[in-house]
């Protein structure tokens, strides 16, 4: 299995900093030369060591135009220019993607706060309704004592001679 570069450029009797052009006239060279049909070999280890070694490259040079493509945005404004994403472009990019995490970020510590804010006041509306009834509760209590002691009786014939 082809690991790296260096391994697949091997393969194919390249050097390291080989360019796609030569990399694909490299790979049909060898094919038509060690495919097993031209060969009358059965033994498919080095084709499929060549053809492993071209996809490897393959694969990593449509990985690269992806990141750069990525930050331009897309293949077709990169070519209609007549230019590439360059190192700066892409800092550009990952400048402006980490401004927007951060923009998140502080959304998210935001929220946080207003609905942590939002709890306390809820406990403490509940703690002064708990006391407001905790205060009849008592007060109920006094007045059944009051009126247990026959204290109240006296007060309500009072109230219907005001009337």
């Amino acid at each position: 299995m082809i690991r790296t570069r260096h391994e697949a450029c091997l393969a194919l009797g390249l050097s390291d900093g080989a360019t796609i052009t030569q990399i694909k006239a490299a790979y049909k060279d060898l094919v038509k030369r060690c495919h097993p049909d031209a060969t009358g070999n059965h033994d498919a280890t080095i084709y499929n060591r060549i053809t492993e070694a071209y996809q490897f490259l393959m694969a990593e040079h449509k990985g690269k135009a992806l990141t750069h493509t990525k930050v331009v945005g897309g293949a077709k404004s990169a070519t209609k220019y007549g230019r590439t994403a360059s190192n700066a472009d892409y800092a550009a990019f990952q400048k402006k993607a980490q401004k927007a995490k951060n923009k998140k970020a502080e959304e998210f510590e935001q929220k946080q706060k207003d609905f942590s804010a939002k709890i306390k006041k809820q406990e403490a509306d509940y703690k002064r309704a708990m006391e407001a009834i905790d205060a009849i509760r008592v007060a109920r209590a006094i007045e059944s004592m009051v009126w247990a002691n026959g204290l109240g009786k006296e007060n309500l014939n009072d109230k219907d001679k005001d009337w």
